[in-house]
């Protein structure tokens, strides 16, 4: 059983769901907790990634931390009890990965963890809290990098349940490049944009965009750097909900530059991330995702989960300061090549098989985890 429920969930996923579906060892049940319930934080991301129907959807919805990985944990109870899997993979760090995995271990079920072992060292961070309580009730933790395996190992997680696989949003990467290379002429042509000279921006996290004065300092920056790049903004619910109730909306508007859209697409975001000229977010994947491609990030953070993407300055860490952010995104420079431009070797993120070797390795080691359980 994989469950997912939110946009990340589904990209992190669909490389593995995919792999399910081509083992004939295999007996799939994909489960949607309904987390994100929008049309294009959800729906959109299984007609895209071409992932099978769920089995059940089981309509979390929003609300509170609380409240929303406390629905989750009673309707995936009453889920597993029904379907009665012999694993329970959950990837990430939302609210369903926690409510997934606790459930799972409450009910003596192994737990089979992807993107295990990520640290921001920030438990002010709601995804924090998810990770951490999510590897220490998983009985695999499939680790993407050495980083990530050396912090399970150094908080006493047993060796023998942990397995460095390389990321499965590289596998999901290497499926999406060429279909977002087809689609970028028209959709630069569409959007008014010219490869290299706009940035690409998102903002959704609670502390961010839910305090006033954070938000008004992004949007400051962003007016900023208008004046000297284009800057494209796929807007999250959250986030536009509250540029509208900070009254930022109009600003923003009437900006020649800066193009406001509704969330995009994943093979939309990819060939625009590929062509930007930065990165300004504060997402965790987006900025794997921005190293991966080559395109300079610019994170609205002050930690990152992905120490890997500092190394040789692709990433840049600075809060929501909108000296720091105009400072940054202008000074930006393309510091390597992408992962299929380059010839180098050693990727800290794998080889693009990640999804392979976790299947291949619940195949081989859910029976003895099971006894261990």
């Amino acid at each position: 059983m994989i469950i997912v429920g939110a946009r990340p969930q589904f990209i992190k996923s669909a490389p593995v769901i995919r792999e399910c579906l081509r083992t004939k060892q295999v007996d799939l049940q994909l489960i949607n907790s309904g987390q994100h319930y929008d049309y294009e934080l959800s729906q959109i991301f299984f007609n895209q990634l071409g992932l099978p129907k769920p089995v059940l959807n089981l309509q979390v919805g929003s609300g509170s931390h609380s409240s929303q990985t406390g629905r989750a944990m009673i309707r995936i109870e009453r889920c597993i009890l029904e379907l009665r899997p012999e694993i329970v993979l959950v990837p990430g760090d939302t609210n369903t990965t926690l409510a997934a995995g606790l459930a799972s271990a409450k009910l003596n079920l192994p737990v089979g963890h992807i993107e295990a072992g990520a640290r921001s060292y920030d438990m002010s961070m709601p995804e924090e809290v998810n990770r951490i309580v999510t590897d220490h009730v998983s009985t695999m933790l499939f680790a993407p990098t050495k980083i990530t395996e050396r912090n399970l190992r150094s908080e006493g997680i047993a060796r023998n349940r942990i397995f460095r696989v390389g990321d499965t949003m590289l596998d999901g990467l290497k499926t999406a490049i060429p279909l977002a290379k087809k689609q970028k002429p028209s959709l630069l042509g569409r959007m008014n944009l010219t490869a290299g000279e706009y940035v690409l921006m998102t903002a959704h996290r609670p502390a961010n965009v839910d305090v006033q004065e954070r938000l008004e300092n992004i949007v400051n920056a962003i007016l900023r750097i208008s004046k000297s790049l284009k800057a494209v903004f796929p807007m999250h619910p959250r986030v536009a909900y509250r540029l509208k109730s900070y009254g930022l909306h109009r600003k923003l508007k009437l900006s020649r530059n800066v193009i406001l859209t509704k969330p995009l697409d994943y093979i939309k975001m990819i060939a625009l991330l590929d062509s930007a000229y930065a990165l300004l977010t504060d997402s965790g994947g987006l900025q794997k995702e921005a190293f991966l491609l080559g395109t300079p990030c610019v994170t609205m953070r002050g930690t990152t989960e992905w120490p890997e993407t500092l190394k040789s300055g692709a990433n840049t860490l600075v809060g929501v300061d909108s000296d720091r952010i105009v400072r940054s995104i202008l000074r930006s420079e393309k510091r390597h090549e992408s992962i299929w431009d380059s010839k180098k070797t050693g990727n800290p993120f794998g080889s693009g098989r990640a999804s392979e070797y976790i299947v291949r390795t619940v195949l081989s080691k859910t029976a003895q985890l099971s006894n261990e359980t």
